[in-house]
């Protein structure tokens, strides 16, 4: 039977690959949005985490909440199990954006399978955001929408107060944010046609039929582009959440990406200009990504602002022009790989040394099906290194209660030799930076409740015993 989970998750801090998930609500539905039943899972903040006081200032889990919780290892069984249930849609709000990519970390580092609930056994997963900037753009009298300064605004929490949704909880609490996206569901749910419209950008083979479909009618040396447009929240309220977009091919190094490249900007690729190639941009898509493309026809062409159709225009003329530029921007970006991270940290190598292996796999199985005071045995005999190192740091956070101390060093550290490498050669946020942001907080936040007061409190003396 195929289900909605509606869920969202509260976390530590912003890095997916480095920060934890402390909370994960859901609640599964009927495919008419009837409550089937909802669950909480609180999660234990782990020994090698430095909290983000911006984060904890937003959701406000104290010590209490959080010291009641699991460990992350359960947890994610949990919620991998949840996800995995067979016909799970698996949906929340910014869902593709931030939570799902937080999830997939999390069931990565804990042996998991970081895809599965994607497409196995009948899941699948979609985002009620796009969605809703469909609704914005196209049928804006559908929703009181919020604004902030005299621009809308697609903050779940504004339109959830704006709209009067009936929740349980404060704002940014996980269960009382999966409620609003509910009731935000249920309002668009009874324009049933354009539901079922939006569903198939989730649908990863009806999505690229879509966008196959549409003409390949703009010209250059005689090959011919996809003229399209682009929705995304990312462009913004001034443009209407909108871009003019050519399509410039599949990437040839990895398969399911599209790439396109923006129409309205000032210097698309540097075509006039010369620009190393290497600091050109191009937008990559996915097949059933939180990325609609719709075609390029009058009446959407027509939402966007004057200067975005006037800018788009121009380019293509420039493109014309500069035809051997613009091919050789395509070659490149095709051919592009992203490049290795050397001292890359285990826990954030998932898309650097990819899918587990068959024999990775079933060392994990191994590892899983294993008491708990039989899984020191069953590390000692694994033999995968990945899986050797991903199991000892579960069996530490989980089981040994006794971190790295090397590891928990390098957070202490302020030396850049020290830092803990992400994949996007980013670093895992450390206690000089929680310190440093605990300080400019308390700079800008002069008068302070007596909640924040005690949590600003709290995170000072977490922070400095690490």
């Amino acid at each position: 039977m195929k289900t909605y989970l509606f869920y969202d998750i509260e976390t530590s801090g912003l890095n997916h690959a480095f920060d934890q998930i402390l909370t994960f609500a859901c609640i599964r539905c009927d495919l008419n949005l009837n409550e089937i039943d909802r669950q909480t899972i609180t999660i234990r903040l782990r020994k090698d985490i430095v909290p983000s006081p911006g984060a904890f200032l937003t959701h406000g889990l104290t010590p209490d909440e959080l010291s009641s919780g699991i460990g992350e290892y359960k947890a994610a069984l949990k919620i991998h199990k949840l996800l995995n249930t067979p016909g799970t849609i698996s949906l929340g709000y910014n869902s593709l954006g931030f939570d799902d990519e937080f999830l997939r970390f999390t069931f990565y580092r804990n042996l998991l399978d970081p895809y599965t609930h994607q497409y196995s056994n009948g899941c699948s997963r979609m985002d009620i955001l796009p969605i809703s900037v469909i609704f914005r753009i196209f049928h804006p009298d559908s929703l009181l929408w919020p604004q902030i300064d005299g621009k809308s605004s697609l903050k779940l929490e504004l339109i959830a107060k704006e709209n009067n949704f009936v929740t349980s909880g404060r704002a940014h609490e996980a269960m009382s944010d999966v409620e609003a996206v509910i009731e935000l569901s249920r309002k668009w749910f009874q324009q049933k046609d354009i539901w079922r419209y939006c569903l198939d950008f989730f649908n990863k083979t009806r999505d690229e039929v879509r966008i196959n479909s549409i003409k390949k009618d703009f010209s250059v040396q005689n090959k011919r582009f996809r003229i399209c447009l682009m929705v995304s929240t990312s462009f913004g309220s001034k443009v209407n959440y909108m871009a003019p977009v050519i399509h410039l091919g599949q990437s040839v190094v990895y398969k399911n990406q599209s790439l396109w490249l923006r129409l309205d900007l000032d210097d698309i690729s540097g075509l006039d200009t010369i620009v190393d190639l290497n600091d050109t941009f191009v937008i990559r898509k996915r097949p059933a990504d939180a990325l609609i493309v719709l075609p390029a026809l009058e009446r959407f062409w027509n939402k966007m602002p004057d200067a975005s159709q006037q800018s788009a225009n121009e380019n293509m003329e420039k493109i014309r022009l500069h035809w051997q530029r613009f091919f050789e921007f395509i070659q490149h970006h095709c051919a592009y790989k992203y490049p290795f991270v050397p001292n890359l940290d285990p826990d954030a190598a998932l898309y650097q040394d990819g899918f587990f292996s068959f024999q990775e796999k079933k060392e994990s199985k191994l590892f899983h099906e294993a008491l708990d005071h039989q899984k020191q045995d069953i590390l000692n005999k694994i033999n995968s290194p990945r899986i050797k190192i991903l199991a000892g740091r579960i069996f530490a956070r989980n089981f040994g209660n006794k971190i790295d101390p090397l590891y928990l060093n390098h957070l202490r550290s302020s030396l850049k030799k020290d830092q803990i490498i992400g994949y996007k050669n980013d670093t895992k946020f450390n206690r000089q930076q929680g310190l440093q942001a605990l300080k400019e907080i308390e700079q800008t936040l002069l008068n302070p409740g007596k909640d924040q007061q005690t949590m600003l409190n709290w995170l000072q003396d977490y922070i400095e015993k690490l």
